[in-house]
């Protein structure tokens, strides 16, 4: 985001803290930030602050350094991939500041090496502002969101986690899953590296996020994922029962969903 904000001219100023230093220094050289500064006194100078800790640690480093906030801080957001619970409790602390944001684009490796300005250029970003939200916090979170190059999709906090569930978090834990079944049987099959290609890989990828992601996902959004996971064991139990012809059938109906989808995002499905 730093990157992409200052090269584009939103602003000339980026305030960065992290908990390690070398990853200050990199995010320096790099030309992420423009300035060090420790989230104290960075409360006290922004207009505009962004979370974008493990979720998990978002409430106390609010809870830290919000009595600090100075009178210009206009919104605070954050990057967090669940926002039902997340969002009631950052509300509490921020008041009518607060709108919580997502961008839906990523990589499976994190980090400020790994940082690309372009990252989010014509990604969807929801826009989830809470019952509190002010209208200028939820102007500038938009005004944020277009300068990241990003399309701007305002949702509720409920609905997004709903969603979510289907859409992020359930492909998590199935890339999770199949890794697991496939180092299992790896054990038994030695040449089983081998004859990994890119549909193995494609479905995987995600399994290669931060440890701590999937941990902080079904933390933050258990119901609805593990209602997704019980509705999608459901369908593969049904598909388990199917014979060859009626498994064309759902076959085909499932291409044709995908493509649909796909399209409705303005996407065509350049694969056999």
């Amino acid at each position: 985001m730093g990157k992409r904000l200052l090269q584009c001219g939103w602003t000339k100023s980026v305030l960065g803290w992290d908990s390690d230093e070398n990853v200050l220094k990199r995010a320096l050289v790099s030309e992420a930030i423009t300035e060090i500064c420790g989230p104290q006194q960075m409360v006290r100078q922004v207009d505009l602050l962004i979370l974008a800790t493990p979720p998990g640690q978002m409430v106390r480093l609010s809870q830290r350094i919000a009595f600090h906030s100075g009178d210009n801080l206009t919104a605070v957001t954050d990057t967090a991939s669940t926002k039902h619970l997340l969002s009631k409790e950052l509300s509490d602390i921020w008041r009518e500041r607060y709108v919580g944001l997502h961008p839906m684009a990523g990589k499976e490796k994190g980090g400020i090496d790994n940082a690309s300005a372009d990252l989010f250029v014509s990604a969807v970003c929801g826009l989830v502002p809470t019952a509190s939200s002010s209208k200028n916090a939820l102007e500038l979170a938009r005004e944020l969101i277009c300068a990241l190059g990003a399309k701007p999709v305002m949702i509720s906090p409920e609905e997004h986690d709903e969603i979510l569930a289907v859409t992020s978090h359930l492909p998590m834990f199935l890339a999770t899953a199949l890794t697991a079944l496939a180092a299992a049987r790896a054990s038994k099959h030695k040449d089983l590296p081998k004859f990994i290609a890119g549909g193995f890989k494609d479905t995987t990828r995600v399994a290669s996020c931060p440890p701590w992601l999937i941990a902080d996902v079904w933390e933050t959004n258990k119901g609805f994922v593990s209602q997704a996971i019980k509705d999608f064991i459901h369908i593969l139990s049904e598909m388990s029962k199917m014979d060859p012809k009626d498994l064309l059938n759902f076959a085909g109906e499932a291409k044709e969903s995908r493509d649909g989808l796909l399209a409705q995002r303005g996407e065509t499905n350049d694969r056999n």
